[in-house]
């Protein structure tokens, strides 16, 4: 049986987005999200505003089904599917991938087109291993982690930041589902870094 189609849209030479298009990785399969069509955003022009990984599933993972990463201050077109907290996009014209015409990002790194690019994302370097937390506890559950050296990026520009009883700071981080969590970027009292900032890609 053919699959469902979700709508018939045309960009250029791409006419139709299929439901098996979208399929979710059958490792992320508890993590289905109900999808909708918004035909007041279809064609519509967004900007983001920080370099975001782009996938081709709504669950925004695992790294297998990663398309690859569109700059901060790209505009990009909106199809109009969306679901929550996520955004289909069409890729005519990107170097992502010749073979994908749309992918899926976090909703929340889309603004309005404008005439001028908006500042990058905030990014990091681990100076060690890291865990990241589901809050900013040294109690709270460990959700994922980093090596050394690997790059960090703050869920927002300038940096989402606590500071814990102990003193430690802790900064939230976009992590690769497109979830957030919790690093803590010194030890207790507020002494020494854990993280040294650098450029985003």
């Amino acid at each position: 049986m053919p699959p469902r189609m979700l709508r018939n849209f045309s960009f250029g030479a791409i006419a139709l987005v299929s439901v098996s298009t979208l399929a979710v990785a059958p490792a992320l399969a508890q993590e289905t999200r109900p999808l909708t069509e918004n035909p007041t955003l279809i064609r519509g022009c967004r900007q983001l505003n920080q370099a975001v990984e782009v996938f081709d599933n709504s669950t925004l993972g695992p790294t297998a089904n990663r398309i690859g990463t569109l700059a901060a201050g790209t505009r990009v077109t909106l199809t109009g599917v969306v679901s929550t907290g996520r955004a289909q996009v069409f890729l005519g014209g990107s170097t992502l991938s010749p073979v994908q015409p749309v992918g899926w990002l976090n909703a929340s790194n889309l603004g309005p087109c404008g005439g001028t690019p908006p500042p990058t994302g905030a990014c990091f370097r681990a100076d060690t291993a890291l865990v990241v937390r589901s809050g900013p506890s040294t109690g709270a559950a460990i959700v994922a982690g980093y090596n050394q050296n690997d790059l960090i990026r703050a869920s927002t520009n300038p940096p989402t930041q606590q500071t814990a009883a102990d003193g430690r700071r802790w900064m939230q981080v976009s992590i690769l589902n497109g979830s957030t969590g919790w690093l803590a970027r010194t030890g207790s009292g507020g002494v020494g870094s854990n993280i040294t900032p650098t450029n985003c890609p």
